[in-house]
């Protein structure tokens, strides 16, 4: 090998930052110090990994596919380490799960209870960061499995459906939209809306519902978090659009009530992710058959 540990630390995080300063202070080095390191890299491959754009280095098409590299070998080095220190210990195998976009968790005490295996040999860890930062947590090995309402376009990973879904319009009980047999988006365009990000994600609310319609929302207050968000409906603060899984106790408790948006209402599809370096790993595949298994059965 040509390139040693610390330039692919340095591929990948150059190509995250966009600059050699912040992905300097992420590797704890000086700036002049992983400037060197960059310009070893590329006198020892011969060609430019990375092209001058202003402030910000742009990867070349062979420089792209380098990081590429990178984003999956260091994770799968760091768990080489983690699965060696824990075998030593003879300790658990640990799966760590991630929820994207969602704070949902009600189904976790009957899925943990399902498990095939003893809890002395199998481990499940749940990671809040996934709720905002799905694709980062499973490239960088933060999660192992992460359940998400899109199917996250990456080569790196593998993805199963899950559960069908719907996104639907949720109200307080006694809301005049609560007796609706669905709304359309110019219903909301004078409400107190509530959302968990102000960013327009693909496949959700606003580029499928709202966007479409012309409208614009004239009061919307962020709430980055969704059980928050539930909360605060359930006192009449406010409506949102939510996944209608992911607030599955709070209908079953009547804390909120939910509207479909459209006649024919709005279908979301749940998927699990992993990456396609754990196909053989047997803890994450034991997690994702029993996660597979419970929600086909629940």
């Amino acid at each position: 090998m040509r390139l040693d540990i610390k330039h692919w630390k340095l591929l990948e995080a150059v190509g995250k930052h966009g600059n050699l300063g912040r992905a300097a202070e992420v590797i704890g080095v000086t700036q002049s110090a992983l400037s060197h390191r960059l310009a070893e890299a590329e006198r020892r491959l011969g060609n430019p990994i990375f092209e001058r754009d202003g402030r910000r280095l742009r990867p070349t098409p062979a420089g792209h596919a380098l990081i590429q590299a990178a984003q999956v070998l260091l994770p799968e080095l760091a768990r080489a380490e983690k699965d060696f220190e824990l075998t030593a210990q003879n300790a658990n195998h640990l799966v760590k799960i991630g929820i994207a976009a969602y704070s949902a968790y009600h189904w976790v005490p009957g899925f943990l209870a399902s498990l095939p295996v003893k809890r002395e040999k199998l481990q499940v860890d749940f990671v809040a960061a996934a709720t905002r930062e799905a694709e980062n947590t499973l490239l960088t090995g933060a999660t192992d499995l992460l359940i998400s309402p899109v199917n996250i376009d990456n080569s790196a990973f593998s993805s199963v459906p899950l559960i069908q879904d719907e996104l639907v319009l949720v109200t307080h009980p006694q809301h005049p939209f609560a007796d609706k047999p669905w709304v359309i988006a110019q219903d909301l365009s004078d409400v107190d809306y509530l959302t968990y990000s102000l960013d327009a994600l693909p496949g959700f609310e606003y580029e499928r519902f709202i966007k479409p319609s012309g409208i614009r929302l004239r009061h919307i207050q962020s709430v980055e978090m969704t059980d928050a968000i539930v909360e605060m409906i359930a006192v009449d603060l406010g409506i949102s659009i939510l996944s209608k899984w992911a607030i599955t106790r709070s209908l079953k408790q009547k804390l909120v009530v939910a509207v479909p948006l459209t006649e024919n209402g709005l279908p979301l599809t749940w998927h699990v992710l992993t990456r396609k370096s754990d196909a053989k790993h047997p803890a994450v595949q034991l997690t994702l058959n029993a996660l597979c298994e419970w929600f086909t059965a629940n």
